[in-house]
C-alpha cells in the first residue's frame, strides 16, 4: 500500500462512517534560499578593465612606423683632425739691427721688389764718420808697418818694432773693414724676390732693432702650418694627402699633401707642427684659418651604414616586418656614414633614428623616406 500522507493516518471508531477518498494534496517545492544581488559599481569597473585590456593589447599588437636605409659600401678613411693658418712658404720680417732715424723709404705696400733691392735708408752720419777715422789709422799704420819692415831689412831696426808695427797695421785695417760694413747695417734690403705686403716705415720714424719695417713675401707658393696633437703625430708622414675645409668656401673642398713635420714639438701645447703644400691656383690666401683632415689610410668597398643607424654599439634590421638589434663593430665615422668592421653586410636594412622603446622582435612598418 502506498503512503500518500502520513497524517491521514488515524484510528476509525464503528460509529464514524468511513470518509471518501478525496484528492491527494500536489506537494509544494521546497523554498529556495533567497537570492543577492551584484553590485552594479564593480561590474562597470570591470568591464572598462577588460575595455583597456583590450586596447592595450591592440596597441601592443600595432606596428611601430620606422625609417630604414640600405647598408652600401664605398671608401673608408682614418685621418687625423688639425686646425691650421694658410700662409707663404718663403715670408720675411725686415727689421733693423741697429737704432737709427729713418732717412729715406724707397718702396710702397704691393710693390714687386727683387733681390738686394733697397727698401729704407737710415741716417748713418755718425757711422760714417767713425769709419772715415778709423781707416786714416790704417792707413797711418800700414806707413809705419812698411817704414818699420825697411829698417829691418837695412839692419837698422829691432826685429822686435817690426812685429809690433805690422801686428799693427792689421788690427787697425781690421777695425776699419769692420766700420765700413757696418754701414751697410744702415740701409735695409730685400733678402729675396718677392712683394711688400705691409710697410711700418715712415721718414722721420725712428728704426728700433728688432722691430720689422717690412713684411716681403713670395706670392709664387703658400702652405698650410697646422698644429696636431701630440698623440696622433706618430701616425703621419711626408706625402700623405689631405683633406681642407675653409670658412671663405663652405661648399668646397680643397686637397693638399703633407710637406713637413717638425722634429720638435712644443711640450707647452703638446703639439707639433706639421706643414702642407698646396697647389699654386689655390684660391686659399694667407691668413686664412682652415680645418684640415690628414688620412693616414684608406680602405676601398668598406661597408658604410648610416651614422644615425648606430646606438650604443649596435643597430635595428628589418627583416619579415620585424626589428632585431644586431651588434656591430664601428671604424671610421663622420656625420653621414659609418664604416661597420663587422656585423652588417651589404644590402641589410637598417632603421634610422630608431625609437627609444624599440624592443627586439618588434613589428614594425617602414615609413617611406622624405
Amino acid at each position: 500500500m502506498a503512503v500518500a500522507n502520513i497524517q491521514d493516518i488515524r484510528p476509525r471508531t464503528s460509529q464514524e462512517p468511513a470518509a471518501a477518498p478525496g484528492p491527494l494534496p500536489v506537494p509544494r517545492p521546497p523554498a529556495s534560499p533567497k537570492r543577492r544581488r551584484a553590485p552594479t559599481g564593480w561590474i562597470a569597473v570591470a568591464t572598462l578593465a577588460l575595455a583597456a585590456a583590450a586596447a592595450g593589447g591592440w596597441y601592443a599588437l600595432k606596428p611601430i612606423a620606422v625609417q630604414t636605409e640600405k647598408v652600401g659600401t664605398g671608401e673608408a678613411v682614418d685621418a687625423v683632425y688639425a686646425s691650421g693658418v694658410v700662409e707663404y712658404v718663403r715670408q720675411a720680417h725686415v727689421a733693423s739691427v741697429v737704432t737709427a732715424p729713418i732717412v729715406r723709404v724707397f718702396v710702397e705696400e704691393g710693390q714687386d721688389v727683387r733681390a738686394g733691392q733697397p727698401l729704407a735708408q737710415l741716417d748713418d752720419g755718425p757711422q760714417q764718420q767713425t769709419t772715415l777715422q778709423l781707416e786714416a789709422q790704417a792707413v797711418q799704420a800700414r806707413t809705419a808697418a812698411r817704414r818699420a819692415r825697411q829698417l829691418l831689412l837695412g839692419g837698422f831696426g829691432a826685429q822686435a818694432a817690426d812685429d809690433d808695427a805690422q801686428a799693427q797695421m792689421k788690427a787697425t785695417e781690421a777695425a776699419a773693414a769692420s766700420a765700413r760694413s757696418r754701414l751697410g747695417d744702415y740701409r735695409l734690403t730685400a733678402p729675396f724676390a718677392g712683394r711688400i705686403l705691409r710697410r711700418d716705415a715712415e721718414p722721420g720714424d725712428l728704426a728700433s732693432v728688432g722691430a720689422p719695417l717690412f713684411v716681403i713675401a713670395n706670392l709664387r707658393a703658400v702652405r698650410i702650418t697646422a698644429d696636431v696633437d701630440e698623440r696622433d703625430v706618430g701616425r703621419l708622414a711626408v706625402g700623405q694627402d689631405a683633406v681642407v675645409r675653409a670658412d671663405s668656401f663652405p661648399q668646397k673642398v680643397f686637397h693638399a699633401r703633407i710637406t713637413d713635420i717638425t722634429p720638435q714639438g712644443d711640450a707647452t701645447g703638446r703639439v707639433f707642427r706639421v706643414r702642407l703644400g698646396l697647389p699654386t691656383d689655390s684660391p686659399l690666401m694667407p691668413g686664412m684659418t682652415v680645418e684640415t683632415n690628414l688620412v693616414t689610410a684608406r680602405r676601398e668597398k668598406a661597408v658604410l651604414a648610416p651614422t644615425a643607424a648606430l646606438s650604443h654599439g649596435a643597430v635595428w634590421t628589418v627583416a619579415d616586418g620585424r626589428a632585431h638589434r644586431t651588434p656591430v663593430t664601428a671604424g671610421a665615422a663622420d656625420p653621414q656614414r659609418t664604416e661597420v668592421l663587422a656585423g652588417l653586410t651589404p644590402g641589410q636594412q637598417v632603421i634610422t633614428n630608431p625609437p627609444s622603446a624599440l624592443k627586439d622582435g618588434a613589428r614594425v612598418a617602414v615609413r617611406p623616406a622624405r
